[in-house]
C-alpha cells in the first residue's frame, strides 16, 4: 500500500522571498550607482581641481559697494569666492564718486585675481569765482546725459565698459535717483539688448543670443525675459552640441581667406563666437579668435600710420565692442580722439561760429558772432554797443553745457552765449591757450613741431 503526501505551498513564501530578490537587486543597483558618481567625482578633482576662481577687489577710496554681475556681493576691499570661470563684470559704487565698472576674466585655480578700482569724485573742485554757485552737479547730468545718447546711438549700450549709455545713465542717477531721462535710458538700453537677442536667436546665432541675454541678465536681474531666453538658447545649443567641429571648420577657411570680421555672419569672428557658445574654452578657437584681435589691431595702426585717424578709431571703437576684455583697445581710441582733435585745432590759429548773447539784466538776446583766438574772445554784434572783448587772461572758467556756454571772468562776471557749434569754439581755444605764444604764422610752426599738446 502506498501512501501519497499532498504538500500545499503558500504562495506568501514565494512571493517574500522574490520581493527580498527586487531589494537586494534595488540596493545593489543603487550602490553601484553612487559608486560610479563618487568615483566620477574624483577624478574630474583630479583632472580639473576647480572650476572655479577668487576675485580680491580694492578700491581707492576703500568703501565702495561691490557688485558682481548685477548682484551686491560685498564691500571694498574684498574678498569674492568660488566665481565662475570666464567672463564677469565688477561695479564699484561709493557715495560722491563716479561709477566704475569693469569686465574680467577669471581663471580657474586657487591663486586670486586681484582688481582695482580708482574712483574719480563727481565734482571736481570748482575755480575760486565759480565756487559761490551750486550749478555744478546739473552741469554734470547734462553732460553724462548727452553722452549716454551719443553711446546709444552708435550702439555702445552696455559696452564698453566705463563708456557706455548705461554707464552714463547711472552715473546720472547716482547724482540725482529720480532723474527721470536717465531712467527713461536706462528702459530704452533694456528693450534694445532684448530686441538683439531675439533677433539673433531668429537668425541662428546662438553666441550672440547667448551673450545678450547674459548681458541683460547681468545689468537687469529682475527682468525675465533674460532668464527665460537663456534657457531657450541653451537648449538649443545643447540639440546642436555636435556642431562645435563644423563652425570651427568654417572659421579656420574664414580666416584663410581673409575674413576676419565681415563680411556679417560670414566671418572667422562669428564662427569662432558658435563654436564657443557649444564648448566654452575651447582652445583652438580661443587661439584663433586672439590672433583675430592682434591683426585687426595691426589694421588700425596701420591706419594711423596712413593719417586715417577717422578710420583708425571706428576701427579700435568697433574692436572694444567685439573683445571687451581687453581694455587697451578703449584706451587707445581714446588717443587717437585726443590726437585727431588736437590736430584739427593746430591747422587754424581761430574760428569764428554764430552765437547768441543773453544779455544780462535786459531778458533779451542779440545775435552776432563768436570768435575764439589765443588772445581770448570775441563777440562782434551787428550793433557795436553790444559787442564784447576778453583777453585769455581775464577768464577764468569756460563751461559748456549742450549748446550754452557760459564764460566766467577772474572778477566773477558771467556771460552767457548759446549756439549749435560754440563746441569747435571750446575745443580750440583749450588748445591755443596752452600754446608758448600766441597764435601766430611762426607760433603755429612751433605748435606743429609738437604734437603732444592735446585739450582737456
Amino acid at each position: 500500500m502506498t501512501t501519497t503526501y499532498l504538500v500545499h505551498k503558500q504562495p506568501g513564501f514565494a512571493l517574500t522571498r522574490r520581493g527580498k530578490v527586487v531589494r537586494w537587486i534595488a540596493v545593489t543597483l543603487g550602490f553601484c550607482l553612487v559608486a560610479a558618481l563618487v568615483s566620477a567625482g574624483i577624478l574630474l578633482y583630479v583632472r580639473y581641481p576647480s572650476a572655479l576662481g577668487t576675485l580680491d577687489v580694492v578700491t581707492t577710496p576703500p568703501g565702495a559697494e561691490v557688485w558682481l554681475d548685477g548682484r551686491r556681493v560685498g564691500t571694498s576691499p574684498c574678498t569674492i569666492e568660488r566665481v565662475g570661470s570666464g567672463f564677469h563684470t565688477l561695479r564699484a559704487v561709493h557715495e560722491g564718486f563716479l561709477l566704475a565698472e569693469r569686465e574680467v576674466l577669471v581663471e580657474p585655480g586657487e591663486q586670486p585675481e586681484a582688481v582695482s578700482f580708482v574712483l574719480q569724485p563727481i565734482k571736481a573742485e570748482p575755480p575760486p569765482a565759480a565756487r559761490a554757485s551750486d550749478s555744478a552737479p546739473t552741469e554734470r547730468i547734462a553732460e553724462f546725459m548727452q553722452r549716454a545718447e551719443e553711446a546709444f546711438q552708435r550702439g555702445d549700450w552696455v559696452t564698453p565698459a566705463n563708456d557706455n549709455a548705461l554707464y552714463y545713465a547711472d552715473a546720472v542717477l547716482l547724482i540725482q535717483p529720480d532723474n527721470e531721462p536717465a531712467r527713461a535710458m536706462r528702459t530704452r538700453v533694456q528693450n534694445a539688448l532684448v530686441r538683439q537677442a531675439e533677433l539673433a536667436a531668429g537668425r541662428g546665432d546662438l553666441a550672440l543670443a547667448q551673450s545678450t541675454y547674459n548681458l541683460l541678465l547681468n545689468r537687469f536681474p529682475s527682468d525675465e525675459r533674460s532668464q527665460s531666453g537663456i534657457t531657450r538658447i541653451a537648449n538649443l545649443i545643447d540639440a546642436n552640441r555636435g556642431q562645435a567641429a563644423h563652425f570651427l571648420a568654417l572659421a579656420e577657411a574664414a580666416f584663410a581667406a581673409g575674413r576676419y570680421l565681415d563680411p556679417p555672419h560670414n566671418n572667422a569672428y562669428f564662427y569662432l563666437s558658435q563654436v564657443l557658445a557649444h564648448e566654452r574654452g575651447h582652445p583652438q578657437a580661443q587661439a584663433l579668435r586672439a590672433e583675430i584681435r592682434q591683426r585687426m589691431q595691426a589694421q588700425a595702426e596701420a591706419r594711423v600710420e596712413e593719417g586715417a585717424l577717422e578710420q583708425a578709431i571706428g576701427e579700435y571703437r568697433r574692436l572694444a565692442r567685439l573683445f571687451p576684455e581687453d581694455r587697451t583697445l578703449l584706451y587707445r581710441a581714446g588717443q587717437l580722439e585726443r590726437q585727431r582733435t588736437a590736430d584739427r585745432s593746430r591747422a587754424v590759429s581761430a574760428v569764428s561760429v554764430p552765437a547768441v548773447r543773453q544779455m544780462p539784466g535786459h531778458h533779451s538776446e542779440t545775435t552776432g558772432t563768436l570768435r575764439f583766438s589765443a588772445t581770448g574772445l570775441v563777440f562782434a554784434a551787428p550793433r557795436g554797443t553790444e559787442s564784447l572783448s576778453l583777453a585769455t587772461e581775464d577768464i577764468a572758467e569756460l563751461r559748456l553745457v549742450r549748446h550754452e556756454l557760459c564764460v566766467t571772468t577772474t572778477k566773477g562776471v558771467r556771460y552767457r552765449f548759446t549756439g549749435r557749434d560754440l563746441k569747435h569754439g571750446v575745443a580750440l581755444w583749450q588748445v591755443l591757450r596752452r600754446s608758448p605764444t600766441p597764435a601766430s604764422p611762426s607760433s603755429k610752426q612751433e605748435s606743429s613741431a609738437h604734437p603732444n599738446h592735446q585739450p582737456q
